[in-house]
């Protein structure tokens, strides 16, 4: 099977040939990715053209805030040493006052370092409330070349926001409990318009798209612990509030359009609420990870899931840094054993490499990931 076939096979509820494997977002045949442009990932980059299943996220341009280009004027100042390390700052004037983010980046990593987020202070919500609206349908001719430059290598898959998506980029970390807190009905006002314009970017791409993979992420912000203890006692109602009640909308949107495939982005403590999003009928789940405290998840939530859902996950991204190889070998094999011995899985690490360069045991360590993915996760998978 080609690693199309392979993939597509596990989205449909059939067996493919093997388990899928992949480092999942590293496309070793893009040109101009961060690890292209650094010659300690070549040997990786290698390896995971020759052995892996590619999956390659693609963001659609949507426009500041979901408006069209054009109606919302941003301004962009870049400061610091532009070939090693930059300070960008992005503002925009609003009907209440200007709203501007700073971030730092550097050539040696795929982080935004935040210095300053766009919301402050509750003016800093109400400011966001006042931004113009004026739909957009952006092209996707850029979907449609990626997938015919990687032909059967692999699948483009399209990476949307939930409206907690895009409203938990919006704080500095920790802060979107403090604000939820102070200010309920200000952070509802904030999902519900959010979600408004969501809702015609998700028709518009329901019926543009025809076998699509569309990834929907954000639902982890209000998951513990991402989600603050220290302002929110009840879980479920919190994730009901934040996530269930714009998400099911949306998700019956991808559904009612064209036949394509939703992937839902998750992690943290999602077994207690894992119910909850099984009745909203998404096509698979990820990452779901064992971890040296839980390793046996990916059974536990292959149980609670029933099969009804195809899952992808394997192993934590630190033990690539900090175990040896015959380690890795093992968890890799753990995690098909769990996850794949009747197909419905994907094997995917928890996070790729972030920066340059990569250690020669990191590189090993994934090498070893997608070989043995390879070689063990030929059906029938061995006990």
């Amino acid at each position: 099977m080609t690693s199309r076939e392979r993939i597509m096979a596990v989205l449909l509820g059939g067996m493919p040939d093997r388990v899928p494997v992949s480092l999942y977002k590293i496309n070793p045949f893009e040109k101009e990715s961060f690890w292209a442009q650094h010659r300690s990932f070549d040997n990786l980059l290698r390896t995971a053209a020759e052995l892996q299943d590619t999956i390659h996220l693609y963001r659609p341009q949507t426009g500041f805030f979901f408006s069209a280009p054009g109606s919302i004027d941003v301004r962009v100042d870049e400061s610091g040493d532009g070939r090693l390390s930059k300070t960008v700052r992005l503002s925009v004037n609003t009907p209440l006052g200007e709203l501007a983010r700073s971030a730092t980046t550097n050539s040696a990593s795929i982080h935004h370092w935040i210095q300053k987020p766009w919301i402050e202070k509750e003016r800093d919500i109400m400011k966001f409330l006042s931004l113009p609206y004026i739909p957009y349908r952006p092209p996707l001719s850029g979907y449609y070349r990626l997938q015919n430059e990687l032909e059967d290598r692999g699948i483009v898959a399209v990476a949307l926001p939930d409206p907690m998506g895009v409203a938990g980029e919006l704080f500095a970390p920790g802060d979107f409990g403090k604000f939820a807190h102070e200010f309920p009905g200000l952070i509802i006002e904030l999902l519900d318009k959010i979600h408004k314009r969501l809702v015609d970017l998700y028709r518009y791409l329901s019926v543009s798209l025809s076998g699509a993979v569309i990834r929907i992420r954000g639902a982890e912000y209000a998951t513990f612990p991402e989600l603050s203890r220290e302002y929110f006692r009840d879980g479920k109602k919190a994730f009901s509030d934040y996530v269930l009640r714009y998400n099911r909308e949306l998700v019956d949107i991808l559904k009612s359009g064209n036949r394509n495939y939703i992937c839902y982005h998750w992690h943290g403590e999602i077994e207690p609420l894992l119910p909850l999003v099984l009745k909203m009928g998404v096509d698979v789940l990820e990452p779901i990870i064992n971890t040296l405290e839980a390793p046996d998840t990916i059974r536990r939530v292959r149980k609670l899931t029933g099969g009804r859902m195809a899952l992808m996950g394997g192993i934590l991204a630190d033990d690539m840094e900090f175990r040896s190889r015959g380690e890795i070998r093992d968890l890799v094999k753990e995690s098909i054993s769990q996850g794949g011995s009747r197909g419905g899985f994907i094997l995917i690490p928890s996070n790729i490499p972030e920066s340059s360069p990569i250690s020669p045991e990191m590189e090993a360590n994934y090498i070893e990931f997608l070989k043995v993915g390879v070689e063990y996760g030929r059906y029938p998978i061995s006990r």
